[in-house]
């Protein structure tokens, strides 16, 4: 039951007519091949004709070339018949014939049975290449199927940074279009006067040394005449620079107290008919549109 699961090997033999393939045919089923050694001749080919040789012989493990010696014929299907897969022996006529040159079968039997196991061992030495071989091939596949899977894992990191790619583009064009629209709108800021903004309290007390105490009438004046650069408002007073600041400070405290000096004269001048009434500290205080009366 062993014998028969194993595989076995395939031997065709080629002689160069019908009345060797005879005698060859009558040799193997004399020395049992099949039943002692597991192998198998499946063909006996009576012809040299290299494209009928090559149809027959095609698949088989083990091809015995009749001939004598390593002749040209020997030499010719060697040449076209041996691969990687088989491996070829010479079945020797010189080894078949008796004394007056007439073939024994029992001498054909023991050349065949020499010519396979030489070939045999051979055949043995090359598939022990082929399965080096094999194994090479699996540990190549093994390894090409690994960086198959690196591969494809490159592939999709690759997709998902491409479109990460693609969104910093799309945001980087948006960016882009902000600042051109921010460099036009504000491409001329440094042709603009930047003002520069201080406390109305520490600015007056720094400079005329009195409690500051009435930044409503500077608010007004500043609103009523706009000087140019200057605003004031909310306890503060902008101005292009610490000095022009003062300045405007001066002009204003000067003409506030030009107004409350001669508040009384003022009045008959603009209505004389009108009695001149005394402001109370609490009533608003309507600062002229013009600071020329205050000072001509």
């Amino acid at each position: 039951m062993q014998d028969e699961m194993q595989e076995k090997i395939d031997v065709r033999i080629i002689v160069s007519g019908l009345d060797v393939a005879q005698l060859v045919s009558k040799a193997v089923n004399d020395i049992r091949l099949e039943d002692d050694y597991n192998i198998v001749v499946s063909s006996i080919i009576p012809t040299v004709d290299l494209s009928i040789v090559k149809k027959v012989s095609n698949g088989a493990d083990i091809l015995l070339i009749g001939g004598y010696g390593h002749d040209e014929t020997y030499n010719i299907l060697f040449n076209e018949l041996k691969t990687d897969f088989n491996h070829i022996g010479l079945f020797d006529y010189n080894n078949i014939f008796v004394e007056d040159e007439s073939i024994d079968f029992k001498l054909a039997g023991k050349e065949i049975l020499n010519s396979i196991i030489k070939s045999t061992l051979s055949y043995s030495l090359n598939l022990i290449n082929i399965h080096s071989l094999e194994n090479k091939l699996m540990q190549i596949t093994h390894n090409y199927n690994n960086l198959l899977d690196d591969y494809n894992q490159v592939n999709k990191e690759q997709e998902v940074c491409n479109r990460e790619n693609y969104q910093l583009r799309e945001e980087i064009k948006e960016m882009k279009s902000d600042f051109e629209a921010f460099k036009t709108r504000y491409e001329d800021i440094y042709s603009k006067d930047i003002l520069e903004i201080f406390s109305l309290e520490s600015l007056w007390a720094d400079v005329f040394h009195e409690d500051f105490a009435d930044e409503q009438r500077i608010v007004v004046a500043t609103d009523k005449f706009r000087p140019e650069n200057i605003i004031v408002g909310q306890g503060f007073i902008g101005a292009e620079s610490r000095q022009k600041a003062i300045e405007w400070l001066n002009i204003v405290r000067t003409a506030l107290i030009f107004v409350d000096n001669n508040e009384d004269d003022l009045k008959k001048e603009l209505n004389p008919k009108v009695e001149v009434e005394s402001v109370d500290d609490d009533e608003d205080y309507d600062i002229p549109d013009t600071f020329e009366n205050f000072w001509d």
